[in-house]
């Protein structure tokens, strides 16, 4: 003789599990999303940050303190880190040896993506000194 016992799950059973799991991620997912976003603007304000800190080692730096021309600019955007103008052989030189690291750094955040962030350094002219200062720009 037999016994007829259970050897699974029924049904109804399986539904009510995939059901809950559906609720779950339906409240869960847009609360990991928010802090997936949330985490991209701080790395993004962390790069901006440190390449300022960068544009200031650049101008204590007596290698390249007398041949950084008063306007010159490190970019960052969607599309990476540039340099205005664009063949400034100091500050590329500079970059090498300061921020290799973030040489491919791009903005990743929504919050961002359509700005850039400008270090620009002024001043420097006969043995002045340089300003360097950092912003949040518009991306045109």
């Amino acid at each position: 003789m037999r016994k007829n016992g259970n050897k699974g799950f029924s049904l109804i059973e399986l539904i009510v599990v995939v059901a809950i799991m559906a609720i779950l991620v339906g409240v869960l997912a847009p609360q990991y999303i928010k802090y997936v976003e949330k985490s991209r603007v701080s790395v993004d304000e962390d790069t901006a940050d440190t390449l300022l800190s960068i544009g200031c080692l650049i101008v204590s730096d007596e290698d390249y303190f007398y041949d950084i021309n008063s306007g010159s600019k490190i970019i960052f955007t969607k599309n990476g880190i540039s340099l205005d103008p664009a063949g400034d052989t100091t500050l590329t030189n500079a970059l090498d040896e300061y921020a290799d690291r973030w040489r491919n750094s791009k903005v990743k955040s929504k919050a961002y993506s359509t700005q850039k962030y400008v270090v620009e350094f002024q001043g420097g002219s006969s043995g002045s000194t340089f300003q360097v200062k950092g912003s949040w720009q518009p991306d045109s």
